[in-house]
Parts: structure tokens; C-alpha cells; sequence
């Protein structure tokens, strides 16, 4: 008998997100223009403010909308819209797949990132770490995944200034924007938990020197986070 995979439907959140940065990427709506009121998304969709608040907040977490307090959800300029297009496929794929097209991405540069720096660390490079992980273990029981973000963020940007390499440096900053908005939304899917585990063991095997120590670590690290996003889909 032939193999058959489960049919799987797709949430109401992930069509309503596909639906409106489809419209976002054909232009229906303009930089800075501001999208319908959530009412007249709701009815328009057919689908509950909960289900079009969860869809915006998606397409502000990667940098296409922002959200103006009192004041409704506007297109964010082109040059924000353009560089998230730039580094992804959006046509076709899921809403929590564009945070595994960046988890893919990191998979493989901070593998080789943490390579290069294993052999060549110094005590003042661990030190900084050390501090960045204790400032995330000081938020970890804060309601504040945006804080919480910015500490993990943090850690993995030191890792890449670690390598004094400005290619590998320019690349990330670059980037920027788009690695810190992934975080956040990781940070409210998974919590601080799977982040503070892995960064202690990460330190850890930095302090032994350990090429492959590191890079497996750090492959895990980002392994484990895809694992858990996709069965959160």
C-alpha cells in the first residue's frame, strides 16, 4: 500500500497572514498607506479580531507593517518591506515558516560562526558572554518577551563580533532587523527556557576549545528551536 502523509489544514491565522501580505506584496497597499480597520478586516475575511490581530502582528514582527498606537496598522516604507522580501521566498509558504526560512539561515552561518571562534577565544570574549547570559536569566522571569529577545539577541550578535571576521560582522547587521524581529516572535512562541539551556552549554564549550563541541552544540541549539516552531504550526 502506498505511503500517504496526513492532510494537513491550515490554520485560520496562517490564511489570514497569507492573504494580507500577498495584497502587501503586490502593492494593493502603498508604503505608509494605512490597511483597513480590524472591524473591516474581520468582516471582510470572515474571521475574528483575534484571528486578524494574530496575522498583523505577524506581518509587523517581520518588518512589512507597523502598528501606530491609537492610530491603526500602516505599510512600512519600502526599504523595510524590500529588505525582508530580499531575504525571502513570502509567496508560498506558512506564517511560522518564514521564522524556519531564518532558522535555516542561522543554522548554518553560526555553526561555522561558533567554529571559527572556538580556537581563538579569549577570557574577556567570555566574560562579555557570561554577562549577556546573566542578563538573561535576570529577564527570564519578566513578562517582557521584547527585553528577553534583545538578550538572546545580543549573545548570538557578540558571538558573530567575537570572530573580528567584518564580512561575517557586516552580514549580521545587515540583517539585523530581520534576525531580532525572528527573536521576538521566538521568544513569545518557545519562552527563554530551550535559549538559557543552550547558551550555558554553548558558553561551556567555548571554554574548552572544543571546534566540534561548539558547532554541534550550536547546531542542536537551532535544531531543537525549528523542531518545536514547526510542531507549534
Amino acid at each position: 500500500m502506498a505511503k500517504l502523509q496526513k492532510i494537513k489544514v491550515e490554520s485560520l491565522r496562517s490564511q489570514v497572514y497569507m492573504q494580507l501580505k500577498k495584497q502587501l506584496m503586490e502593492g494593493v497597499w502603498k508604503a505608509g498607506e494605512k490597511l483597513p480597520s480590524e472591524n473591516e478586516l474581520c468582516a471582510s475575511l470572515g474571521v475574528s479580531r483575534v484571528t486578524v490581530r494574530a496575522a498583523i502582528q505577524q506581518l509587523e514582527i517581520l518588518g512589512l507593517v507597523e502598528t501606530r498606537h491609537g492610530g491603526g496598522n500602516f505599510v512600512k516604507e519600502f526599504s523595510s518591506a524590500s529588505a525582508m522580501d530580499a531575504f525571502h521566498p513570502l509567496m508560498q509558504i506558512s506564517a511560522n515558516q518564514d521564522i524556519i526560512t531564518i532558522l535555516e539561515y542561522r543554522k548554518i552561518i553560526e555553526k561555522g560562526t561558533i567554529g571559527l571562534i572556538a580556537p581563538k577565544i579569549t577570557a574577556a570574549d567570555l566574560k562579555k558572554l557570561e554577562e549577556t547570559y546573566q542578563l538573561t536569566v535576570s529577564l527570564s522571569d519578566t513578562d517582557d518577551p521584547q527585553k528577553q529577545a534583545e538578550a538572546d539577541h545580543l549573545f548570538h550578535y557578540q558571538l558573530a563580533r567575537i570572530t573580528e571576521n567584518p564580512i561575517i560582522i557586516k552580514v549580521y547587521e545587515i540583517i539585523n532587523v530581520i534576525l531580532a524581529a525572528a527573536m521576538v516572535e521566538i521568544v513569545r512562541l518557545l519562552g527563554t527556557e530551550m535559549a538559557l539551556r543552550y547558551h550555558r552549554q554553548l558558553i561551556d564549550a567555548l571554554k574548552t576549545g572544543d571546534k566540534a563541541l561548539c558547532e554541534s552544540t550550536m547546531e542542536a541549539h537551532i535544531e531543537e528551536t525549528i523542531r518545536k516552531i514547526k510542531n507549534r504550526d
